[in-house]
């Protein structure tokens, strides 16, 4: 009979040690995670798996069953393409808006929410950090609340499925078993977790094509990843002046002079030097943007920019796919 690694949710299997689910047959017996799940957990080394959930087969099924859903947004990380799909989900939806401690505390939750009842039409929103602990409890005293009793727990890669889980697990003094990690597609398949008379269905991430991570190695990718409250960095640009964004963004500016504040990693590099005679990072994909006050500009994965003054910029970076426009959330 076959079995689930509680971990990722992939088949567990021990007759091929390359594939997914993999377990050494010796422990197959008592073993509740995969091999690729253990040394995650336990030693912290990643293996990166080149598997992706058909996102909009999934979202159409979700649609069709009349599913509940929980759809997670990374704080940092929210974006047009995001609102768009949470707007396909034609279903009972809640939005939970996670990792609330990267944010700076003098934005407070309530706008918050508000910025996403504005932009997806979706009223139940809440706001959560599982590292901090704050919302937890809030998220599920508001499904007992609606008497929900099996919700699917889904949103884009890294944005908390399997720590909120985790979360709500702890606080109710359960062990927590999902896998988690920085890397993309850590859920490989449906987990199912019953917590005292509701079931969460973790599924694996909807992954983005316009996501950083897609065109950096995954080490460099995760040092480039916020880990505490961010300081947001303002800069006056004046023309025939640049930015130099850890290494892997070059902003040129084509205004007389003008504002950005950048809400990054407070260990990314940002350096402000002459344009002029200088090609650093000029191989790069070029995109010229024009934004105004209502505007952010998105950095697809780690971060965003406010712009405080109406702006025509010309953005070198990896892939101009990465670059994004949405409603000013700050």
């Amino acid at each position: 009979m076959s079995k689930k690694c509680i971990g990722c949710g992939e088949i567990m299997q021990f007759t091929d040690k390359d594939a997914l689910g993999y377990v050494n047959e010796k422990v197959y017996e008592k073993a509740e995670i995969c091999e690729r799940c253990f040394k995650l957990k336990y030693y912290g080394k990643d293996a990166l798996v080149n598997k992706k959930v058909n996102s909009s087969e999934f979202i159409d099924k979700l649609n069709k069953e009349k599913k509940s859903v929980l759809f997670l947004v990374d704080s940092l990380c929210i974006s047009n393409e995001v609102f768009d799909t949470i707007k396909r989900l034609n279903t009972n939806v809640y939005v939970v808006l996670t990792k609330r401690d990267l944010l700076p505390k003098s934005v407070k939750d309530y706008k918050l929410i508000k910025y996403i009842k504005e932009n997806t039409g979706v009223e139940k929103v809440l706001v959560i950090s599982s590292k901090k602990k704050h919302g937890i409890d809030e998220v599920y005293n508001r499904l007992v609340k609606d008497n929900l009793k099996e919700i699917y727990v889904c949103g884009y890669t890294n944005a908390g499925k399997s720590t909120l889980i985790n979360s709500l697990l702890k606080s109710k003094e359960k062990e927590a078993v999902v896998t988690v990690s920085s890397n993309p597609n850590t859920t490989l398949e449906e987990i199912k977790i019953n917590l005292e008379g509701i079931t969460f269905i973790d599924t694996p991430g909807f992954v983005s094509e316009n996501n950083i991570s897609n065109f950096l190695d995954i080490n460099i990718y995760k040092n480039l990843l916020a880990k505490k409250e961010i300081k947001p960095k303002v800069h006056t640009i004046k023309k025939e002046f640049m930015i130099i964004l850890g290494n892997i963004l070059r902003i040129e500016n084509n205004n007389d002079e003008t504002s950005l504040v950048f809400y990054f990693s407070n260990d990314m590099s940002l350096e402000k030097m002459r344009s002029i005679r200088n090609d650093r990072l000029k191989d790069k994909d070029k995109i010229t943007i024009q934004v105004n006050t209502n505007e952010d500009i998105v950095i697809e994965g780690i971060g965003f920019i406010k712009v405080n003054t109406n702006a025509i910029l010309d953005i070198f970076t990896l892939d101009k796919r990465v670059i994004s426009k949405r409603n000013k959330m700050i």
